[in-house]
């Protein structure tokens, strides 16, 4: 039910020029979209099985993939020896919108490295010694590059 009052609102705001945005909702999205979601999907998952090869081929144990919190996420933790490693995978089709490793930006360093403090809490004893790294994947022309220790916890 709505009142009275509740009504009297939207048509001042509507009055003064202000809409509300809305999210549309998912149900409305076609097909198209649908198939570009789930490409993206596929494709950040093959990119995290090549840097977790890659990983492999360099004696890194993956420890964990996809660890998800709510201010942040970490692709690939794995551990180098005594150094836990926090790995972001970047996978690009080209470099018409920038470098995958370019596309790590400031505010994306940031939420790894908050989701890398929530599970070093969760982990003590695995808290020794930690690197952050990037794999920057590009497609075309292929191009696989692992950027140890592109960035530190400290601002």
């Amino acid at each position: 039910m709505k009142s009275a009052e509740g009504e009297d609102w939207k048509k001042r705001l509507k009055a003064l020029g202000i809409v509300r945005k809305r999210k549309p909702k998912k149900h409305l999205f076609g097909k198209k979209e649908k198939d570009k979601d789930l490409r993206k999907v596929k494709s950040g998952r093959l990119g995290e099985d090549a840097a977790c090869a890659l990983f492999e081929e360099n004696s890194l144990v993956v420890l964990a993939r996809n660890v998800r919190y709510p201010d942040g996420e970490i692709d690939i933790v794995a551990l180098d020896g005594s150094v836990v490693v926090f790995a972001e995978v970047k996978w690009r089709r080209n470099d018409a919108l920038g470098t995958p490793a370019e596309s790590v930006t400031l505010r994306k360093r940031s939420r790894v490295i908050r989701a890398a403090r929530r599970w070093l809490a969760a982990h003590p004893s695995r808290s020794r010694s930690v690197r952050f790294d990037v794999v920057a994947i590009r497609h075309e022309p292929h191009e696989v590059l692992w950027i140890r220790g592109a960035f530190d916890a400290g601002r």
